[in-house]
C-alpha cells in the first residue's frame, strides 16, 4: 500500500503542476465547495503529515488538525507545492513501510492499527487525486486499476459503517445494489432502515441498482460526480432513490 499511496500522490502533484490549476493554484475545486487548488494541496499535505506525527506519538487519538506540524504549510511556488506533497507522502509511505501493521496507534476516536492508517491514507490520496484532477480537466483517476476502486469503495463504506451507521442522516426505507462490472468482488447491498443502515457485500435484489466501472462507481459513491453525469453507468430503478443516499452517505 505505501507504494500505491506514493503512486497517487505523485498523479496528485502532476494535477497541481498542470496550468489549469493557476499560477497561484487559485482554481476552484468543484467536488469541495470554496476550496482552491492550494487548499486541497494544503489539506492533504497536513494529513499526511499528521499521520505521521500520529504514528511516532503515543496518544489514542490523530494528531489535531490545528496542531502545530512541522513544515505544515506549502510553499508559495506551485512547482515547490508538488515537492512539498511528495515530501510528506514520501515519509508518510517511509513510516508505513517500516512499522508493525498490527501495532495500535491513535485514531479518529480511539486505537487502530497501523494498517488502518496504510489503507485509509490510500484512499484518502487517490479521492483527493480524483477532485484535483476534476479541477484541471485531467481524465479522472485514467490510470487506477478496478481492484484497487473497489477497495476504496469497500474503504468508504466501512469507515461509514464504523462511524456513522446509526445516524439518523442514513436511515430510511430504501434498498441499493451497486454492482462493479470490470472487478470482481465488487458488489453491496445497502438498507437503509429505521434503526440505520447495514452494508453488506452480496448480490441481491434491490429497489434500485447501478452498475458500472469501479472508478466511475467509486466517484459517485464519494460524491465526486453526479450520478445522472457518468456516462456508462446503468441505472435500475428510480434514479432518485440512489441519488439521495449517495447525498447523506458522501459526508467526506
Amino acid at each position: 500500500m505505501p507504494d500505491q499511496l506514493l503512486l497517487q500522490a505523485t498523479a496528485f502533484a502532476d494535477a497541481v503542476t498542470a496550468p489549469a490549476a493557476g499560477d497561484d493554484l487559485s482554481a476552484p475545486v468543484p467536488t469541495c465547495p470554496e476550496w482552491t487548488v492550494r487548499d486541497l494541496a494544503r489539506h492533504l499535505g497536513r494529513v499526511h503529515r499528521r499521520v505521521v506525527l500520529t504514528i511516532d506519538g503515543g496518544s489514542e487519538r490523530m494528531v489535531a488538525r490545528d496542531a502545530e506540524i512541522p513544515d505544515g504549510e506549502p510553499p508559495a511556488s506551485r512547482d515547490e507545492v508538488a515537492t512539498w506533497l511528495l515530501t510528506g507522502a514520501s515519509a508518510l509511505a517511509t513510516t508505513l513501510s517500516g512499522a508493525d501493521p498490527d501495532r495500535e496507534v491513535g485514531g479518529f476516536v480511539g486505537p487502530v492499527t497501523i494498517a488502518f492508517w496504510a489503507r485509509r491514507q490510500l484512499h484518502e490520496t487517490l479521492v483527493h487525486r480524483l477532485d484535483a484532477e476534476l479541477a484541471v480537466g485531467f481524465p479522472p483517476l485514467a490510470d487506477v486499476a478496478p481492484e484497487l476502486a473497489v477497495d476504496s469503495i469497500a474503504e468508504w463504506y466501512d469507515l461509514l459503517t464504523a462511524y456513522r451507521s446509526g445516524s439518523q442522516r442514513v436511515r430510511g426505507d430504501t434498498s441499493i445494489h451497486l454492482h462493479v462490472t470490470d472487478a470482481p468482488d465488487g458488489e453491496w447491498l445497502v438498507r437503509r432502515g429505521a434503526e440505520g443502515v447495514t452494508i453488506t457485500r452480496e448480490h441481491a435484489r434491490a429497489d434500485i441498482a447501478v452498475r458500472g466501472r469501479a472508478v466511475d462507481l467509486l466517484a459517485v459513491v464519494t460524491g465526486r460526480r453526479a450520478l445522472t453525469d457518468v456516462e456508462g453507468l446503468a441505472v435500475f430503478g428510480d434514479p432518485a432513490v440512489a441519488e439521495d443516499w449517495i447525498r447523506v452517505s458522501a459526508l467526506g
